[in-house]
């Protein structure tokens, strides 16, 4: 988390690749829990917008409350409290590629977690052209990248990577 607080704190975006529902839900559950932070960190964090960014059918389990069947106690208590811990003030959910292109034009910090996770396709790769040459900006990889992969080019720190000029969603 330290990595995401010093991001925000030199005003760049944080942007994670992430592969599926179920490695989706366990970072939004984790930054979820921030929620516990101190005071002056807490602000800072709730003011900083988080965007789950994939046409995966994500959204569609956050509105009828279904969460990963892999639960631990802790997350099982927050459930029981009535607290969602998918769903909070500054967590957003985009569903067009309209509302994800625009994502970048917004120079707010923020953080992104978008689809494909090795960043071959998807939204992602359009996160990435915005941010990849970014120095305050920093690109978050919570997964394996497998070799041949843009992914794996970017963690192996590659200075050029090739970026397709079509984007898909």
């Amino acid at each position: 988390m330290q990595v995401i607080d010093e991001t925000i704190a030199r005003g760049g975006n944080v942007v994670i690749p992430s592969f599926a529902v179920g490695r989706t839900q366990e970072i939004v559950y984790e930054l979820h829990s921030r929620r516990e932070l101190s005071p002056d960190k807490l602000d800072i964090f709730m003011r900083t917008p988080i965007y789950v960014d994939s046409p995966s059918p994500y959204p569609r389990h956050r509105s009828s409350g279904r969460i990963s069947t892999v639960l631990t106690r802790k997350r099982r208590q927050y459930i029981q409290r009535g607290d969602n811990p998918l769903d909070f003030p500054n967590l957003h959910y985009i569903n067009s590629m309209e509302e994800s292109r625009a994502l970048n034009g917004d120079r707010e910090s923020k953080i992104i977690i978008s689809a494909s996770g090795m960043c071959d396709a998807g939204r992602i790769k359009h996160h990435l052209k915005h941010n990849l040459w970014r120095r305050e900006a920093t690109i978050l990889f919570v997964g394996f990248q497998a070799q041949g992969t843009l992914g794996r080019q970017i963690v192996d720190g590659a200075k050029h990577v090739k970026l397709s000029a079509r984007i898909s969603a």
